[in-house]
């Protein structure tokens, strides 16, 4: 069976099919119009291939010549998804669009030419023989596979992660048919001669991808991606690059002690091979290494030193989607130490009492020593503004003119820039940084990314210190506001004892009276001991809620002010008013409402209690025909907290905390009134049908 002729078959008939539908969908596109170029190359090749199954030699020059124009037809496409600069980018003179426009236009000659190099060879190959031409060949087709490999790791690289879902497809086709050249020339160029499983087996490598490509040229209409601009696009290519150069090397290193070895040809080729992976890998992983390649390229191939966009896109990232687990000091620390690569680091932050003190450190512990705030560094960097440099404090002393490093900073290991943390007008702390594991200068470059950086590193210290001061204010505000209730009751079961001794005189030997002043003792000493509980818990303690009738309360309300004139009158509509709430508050609440009541009436005047229900609704009114109140006062003061028309007596939350508990119960309170007329305050809460509540 001749697999090859089945394989490069299907790969034509998926191709060519491919082409066709490009032909018809995508010719308004010039995207699509270089995928249909490519897939039309891609088809004729596969054409190729088969007549090179059938054993056509003839056909041998034609199958190479279109391999290297399917390579050609590839870079084009791939480099024009890179290249997304109009006439309209130019005009509005976006910067990384048009660096990133020039980088195509060099890279786009360059690849083609090269391709054009590998393809006068296999003419001169087909034409005349010469020595070397196979290794030459080979070689060149195992290059022009790792250079689409590092184009289209480009694409994928400088891809927006929204856009990736569209072209994710175009990236596992376009690299399955890569590596899988790359797998079989290499195979070739190093056993010297193509291994024909693998070759018949490409074919039906290409066929499986077009359905992918497929797919990713439905999920992009016009193949307009929104690619930003990466500043590693020359050290990922450069790394991809030197990685394949390296491999292809050490297999060639590889095949001549296999071939030479004699016995021990073979064994010392895997030996060989397997070191070399090793130190590959121990290369690719080294951070000293990558930092001495990004120095050198930064230095030979970049007017900037840094992408700014991608540096303040990192340290806003790693400011915000931090661990919460870890110190957020010690994540400001790295990020700060990231940008110049530094390998150890301390914060120090402006303290309440005005020092500055260490609050965390990098590959070392914390320095227990104190910076005060008129020392020689704190006046430097606050009135200065600037990058200290502790290695060149000799060779510039021009620069740091009263300057004086304190001692504590030999306690740090290999000191290098302290950075100044300026925010809201004032140094709120400083940022030493140790030495990179690579020398490096600094520049203005350097100096103006850490300024910006530490600005915004500034700012969310101050948020962060604001938030804590926040929060303990918090805890300020609720104790207060539970003292502020606790004085009222206390006030309240106060009074309640006054009047009990005012009376006590007079009516000591009513046993009515006697009976009633046990019963307002033993009240007063239960309140006493809930609100010793509430000091305790730290908060306002709540009762369970139950059902009772709303009259009955009512009676319980009006029956205890008794004592004092106007004497309240109760008037009940509706026997049946049952509620569910907090029994002992509501009673508190409505013996408050009409002690007011009491309050703002003359003793002729007259204070009446109204008990009704309305549809689902239970409602209590407090009339009384006292002096009243206008709308500007209900509207702005009347249920503002601590806000009180009683002087030294009142505390001026008693109807505040009226309505607080009326909404939380599911109700809401009303207030009608009118200078000189007196007033209705509505209670209305929700009813409870008892049968209900039983079952």
């Amino acid at each position: 069976m001749n697999l090859g002729f089945y394989s490069y078959l299907t790969a034509a008939i998926a191709y060519s099919f491919f082409s066709l539908l490009l032909l018809f969908s995508w010719r308004g596109s010039r995207q699509g119009r270089l995928l249909f170029f490519s897939m039309l190359a891609s088809a004729l090749w596969a054409l190729s291939a088969v007549k090179i199954a059938l054993q056509q030699a003839e056909f041998l020059m034609a199958y190479q010549v279109l391999e290297i124009i399917r390579y050609i037809c590839w870079y084009i496409f791939l480099l024009k998804l890179l290249d997304i600069t109009s006439t309209e980018t130019e005009v509005t003179g976006d910067s990384a669009s048009s660096h990133y426009h020039r980088f195509v236009r060099r890279v786009l000659p360059l690849s083609v030419g090269f391709a054009m190099l590998v393809l006068i060879n296999e003419i001169v190959a087909g034409l005349f023989v010469l020595p070397g031409q196979y290794v030459l060949g080979i070689t060149g087709n195992v290059l022009l596979s790792l250079i689409a490999l590092a184009i289209l790791e480009q694409l994928f690289r400088n891809t927006d992660s929204r856009f990736r879902w569209a072209v994710k497809y175009l990236f596992l086709g376009a690299g399955g048919i890569f590596v899988f050249d790359f797998y079989l020339y290499a195979d070739a160029l190093l056993f010297h001669s193509i291994d024909q499983g693998i070759w018949q087996a490409r074919g039906f490598v290409h066929m499986a991808v077009v359905p992918l490509l497929v797919v990713a040229s439905a999920r992009n209409e016009n193949w307009s991606l929104n690619i930003f601009v990466s500043r590693d696009v020359v050290f990922n290519t450069t790394a991809i690059l030197a990685g394949g150069f390296y491999l292809l090397f050490m297999a060639a290193a590889g095949y001549y002690l296999k071939e030479f070895g004699g016995t021990w040809g073979r064994l010392g080729q895997m030996v060989f091979l397997t070191l070399a992976v090793a130190l590959l890998l121990v290369l690719a992983t080294s951070s000293q290494f990558r930092s001495r390649i990004k120095v050198l390229l930064a230095k030979n191939f970049y007017k900037n030193k840094y992408d700014y966009r991608l540096e303040w896109l990192r340290l806003t990232n790693e400011l915000n989607d931090y661990d919460k687990s870890q110190s957020y000091y010690q994540v400001v620390l790295q990020a700060m130490g990231q940008i110049v690569e530094a390998r150890s680091g301390s914060l120090w932050l402006l303290s309440d009492e005005g020092k500055f003190n260490n609050v965390a450190a990098l590959q070392g512990a914390l320095i227990q020593k104190i910076e005060p705030a008129d020392s020689s560094l704190v006046r430097f960097l606050d009135e200065s503004d600037f990058v200290i440099n502790v290695t060149e404090l000799t060779s510039r002393p021009d620069e740091y003119v009263g300057l004086e490093l304190p001692e504590w900073l030999g306690q740090l290991e290999h000191p290098w820039l302290i950075v100044p943390l300026k925010g809201m007008g004032r140094l709120q702390g400083f940022v030493i940084l140790g030495s990179p594991l690579v020398e490096r200068s600094i520049n203005w470059e350097d100096r103006d990314l850490l300024k910006a950086a530490a600005k915004q590193v500034a700012s969310y210290l101050a948020v962060l210190a604001t938030s804590a001061k926040l929060a303990e204010t918090k805890q300020f505000e609720a104790f207060s506001r539970l003292s502020s209730y606790m004085v009222h009751d206390l006030k309240n079961i106060a009074s309640e004892l006054e009047m009990i001794a005012l009376n006590a005189k007079k009516h000591i030997n009513n046993p009515a009276f006697v009976i009633d002043a046990f019963e307002t003792v033993e009240h007063a000493a239960d309140d006493i001991h809930r609100l010793l509980e509430q000091l305790r818990n730290r908060h306002v303690g709540t009762e369970k809620k139950v059902v009772f009738n709303l009259v009955d309360l009512a009676g319980e309300a009006v029956e205890k002010k008794q004592n004092k004139s106007p004497l309240p009158q109760l008037k009940v509509l509706c026997a049946n008013c049952h509620v569910c709430a907090e029994k002992e508050r509501l009673h508190n609440v409505l013996t408050h409402l009409i002690d007011n009541a009491q309050q703002a009436t003359v003793d002729s005047g007259e204070v009446l209690v109204i008990v009704d229900k309305n549809e689902d609704k239970c409602r209590v009114e407090i009339r009384d025909t006292g002096h009243g109140m206008d709308e500007v006062f209900i509207r702005e003061r009347l249920f503002r907290p601590f806000d009180t028309t009683k002087g030294n007596a009142g505390m001026g939350i008693g109807m505040y905390e009226s309505r607080d508990f009326i909404i939380s119960a599911g109700g809401d309170i009303d207030v009608q009134s009118e200078v000189g007329k007196g007033s209705i305050i509505t209670l209305r809460l929700p009813a409870v049908k008892v049968e209900e509540e039983q079952e």
